[in-house]
């Protein structure tokens, strides 16, 4: 019975602070950002990766 309390405080400890996440926290956009150039340089590099790969091997 305790877990289920503790489970239920940290949900709605964990629900508020997510409600209201768009405004507090604008670093996600920068750490999106960086994903995003991460995946557009990988999505580059690995063709020319497999390129010489193939070659090598």
């Amino acid at each position: 019975m305790n877990f289920s309390i503790i489970f239920l405080m940290i949900t709605i400890i964990v629900a508020a602070l997510l409600g209201q996440g768009e405004a507090r926290w604008k670093g996600f956009k920068k750490i999106e950002k960086a994903g995003k150039r991460v995946f557009k340089a990988a999505e580059k590099g690995l063709p020319v990766v497999a390129g010489y790969a193939a070659l090598r091997g």
